[in-house]
């Protein structure tokens, strides 16, 4: 049994405690003193949720001032070419890597959007061991064939911007997905505003970006609770920042991912302490950052995956460093995390 004491986050904020953690999962959580000299000390939180990553990518060489099209976009954008192009070996390891890194930096599961159709996500189940695995289809007209045998691989299908897709493809898409019992998810008001209510006639278990949305998008996400995962560091590279202190404000839940493994490395404190900023310089609370980093996450993988994330009764605990006396100076820190 470990013994993890320090900033215990309880769902409404941090209190001084201990968690006690045994054969993979939370078994305890107390307040005041622990009761076991602890193993680690600083602030202790449920295993994080990386809730949107392009894991196959992290070998693409970027080129400075590079465009979202030109890289990102389907079907030759740079990525693209890259993930045809390179070896199925390199493309595991590459996934196996990133998922290494990720626990290391406390992160549990992370949420893939998996390109390479149904032999994308045969390897992706080669490389990671703690992955939801959204598929995405390789053909360019809508073949019932190949998104049901992604579904029969996959944990469901994640698509681009409705507006790089035929909208008939993409209800299909999403009408095979809800008949599976699948999630299906896409990256909405990326790169321009998107029509949110065609957005919403497809039912997404949960919508990624949404730098572009107006108040009306966020709401409607917000009034039919579905989350809107961002990535700060992702969009800022683009020159991009998501509206999050109005997300949180119009009841939006949040979520954080780290988006393109070529971009990122799997540092969810990367994406917070970026988001703590955005917040504090739109006018919120920066401290709603760890509601977004924990809640947020817990609440995505409730949607995708159907188990609960709640703390204390699933994974276990980690600790982030703490070398002050606030929870928030964890975020600054570039300790290790100590992981049970």
């Amino acid at each position: 049994m470990k013994c993890l004491a320090g900033k215990v986050y309880d769902g409404e904020g941090f209190r001084d405690g201990y968690a006690l953690v045994e054969g993979g999962k939370t078994v305890e959580i107390g307040e005041g003193k622990a009761p076991y000299v602890p193993d680690a000390v600083g602030v202790v939180i449920p295993r994080m949720v990386d809730g949107h990553t392009h894991c196959a990518d992290a070998g693409v060489k970027v080129e400075p001032g590079m465009t979202l099209e030109e890289l990102v976009a389907p079907p030759d954008g740079l990525k693209h070419r890259y993930l045809r192009e390179v070896s199925e070996d390199t493309l595991v390891h590459d996934m196996h890597e990133f998922e290494e890194t990720a626990r290391s930096n406390g992160i549990g599961t992370i949420v893939d959007f998996r390109e390479g159709g149904m032999k994308g996500c045969i390897l992706a189940g080669k490389a990671l061991s703690d992955a939801v695995v959204l598929g995405r289809p390789v053909s360019p007209s809508f073949d019932g064939g190949e998104v049901e045998d992604i579904l029969s691989v996959a944990d469901g299908i994640a698509l681009p911007s409705v507006s790089d897709m035929d909208r008939r493809y993409t209800e299909k898409v999403a009408q095979a997905c809800h008949a599976a019992g699948k999630p299906f998810a896409l990256h909405v008001s990326e790169r321009i505003r998107e029509d949110m209510e065609f957005v919403m006639s497809l039912e997404p278990a949960f919508v990624v970006h949404m730098v572009e949305a107006t108040d009306a998008d966020i709401l409607a996400c917000a009034d039919a609770g579905i989350p809107i995962v961002i990535c700060p560091r992702s969009n800022r590279f683009f020159g991009k920042t998501a509206r999050a202190a109005r997300m949180l404000e119009l009841g939006a839940e949040v979520a954080l991912g780290t988006d393109n493994a070529m971009l990122c490395p799997p540092d969810m404190r990367g994406e917070a302490r970026m988001l703590a900023g955005i917040l504090s310089a739109q006018g919120g609370d920066p401290s709603d950052v760890w509601h977004c980093l924990i809640d947020g996450g817990g609440k995505l993988l409730n949607r995708t995956k159907s188990i609960s994330s709640a703390f204390g009764t699933s994974d276990p605990a980690v600790v982030l460093p703490c070398p002050g006396k606030s929870p928030d100076t964890a975020l600054d820190s570039e300790g290790p995390v100590f992981v049970p």
